[in-house]
């Protein structure tokens, strides 16, 4: 697979609305709401429905098109483990509102919100790199999990046990950066074993390897964040929706 370079990730990153092409403003391909809103605390209990925020890519299927809401948050109900697409990627479904019709999304274009959690994206609040790690997983929230399981103890051990033995993010799982959603390090092309700035930015960004589950995960605020190395830099707080799987060996 082809790497995104280290200027396309900086550049295309989607808390950026616009980007500079050949002396032009344009708008930004990769932009997500998400990545510049402010979300309050919730006085609602979530113990029948979840706040998921969905990212442009559910429009790849037109039938998602109600889904995405210039990055606000939907109250999403019933949810459902719907197993792995063909991709590799975990799914869930769920129903909006009072509605009937059930949406299937997978795990990569999802982030949760619990209701406790507030959230500020402000550019002047928070550095780029910082931008998802507020946002939790719809497969390690505790309301979800209750949600999917039915509510019983038993069904929801065994349903988390399902979910991790499906996870694509495993240590040892190789991945590459995200374009749009990943923001490199800003000294990390720059080091002094590298190539020149220049030469830096238009290079390759390098593949990277899973070391395993964050250190400052939450239980009951389902954060799931990952160790991942890329060439000589360690990344301590990845979200899933950062990185792509790499299936080619």
């Amino acid at each position: 697979m082809k790497l995104p370079t280290w200027g396309d990730l900086l550049d295309l990153y989607c808390a950026s609305k616009y980007v500079s092409s050949g002396g032009n403003r344009e708008v930004n391909p990769y932009y997500e709401d998400a990545a510049s809103r402010r979300y309050n605390c919730s006085t609602y209990s979530g113990r029948s429905a979840c706040r998921l925020v969905f990212l442009k890519g559910v429009l790849e299927d037109p039938t998602n098109k109600t889904l995405v809401r210039k990055g606000r948050f939907i109250w999403c109900r019933n949810l459902r483990y719907e197993g792995k697409n063909i991709n590799g990627l975990r799914q869930v479904s769920f129903t909006v509102d009072k509605g009937a019709k059930r949406f299937v999304v997978a795990e990569n274009n999802i982030l949760c919100i619990p209701e406790s959690v507030y959230i500020n994206n402000n550019r002047f609040f928070r550095s780029p790199e910082k931008t998802f790690t507020s946002f939790s997983s719809v497969f390690s929230y505790s309301n979800a999990l209750r949600m999917m399981s039915g509510g019983t103890e038993l069904a929801r051990v065994n349903l988390e046990d399902k979910i991790k033995e499906d996870s694509p993010y495993k240590p040892g799982t190789l991945v590459a950066p995200r374009l749009g959603y990943f923001h490199p390090s800003p000294q990390s092309p720059y080091q002094t074993f590298g190539p020149p700035i220049d030469a830096a930015i238009e290079t390759e960004h390098p593949c990277g390897i899973i070391l395993g589950p964050s250190s400052v995960n939450g239980e009951y605020s389902g954060r799931e964040f990952y160790r991942v190395r890329f060439g000589h830099t360690t990344y301590e707080r990845v979200h899933p929706i950062q990185l792509e799987i790499i299936n080619e060996v």
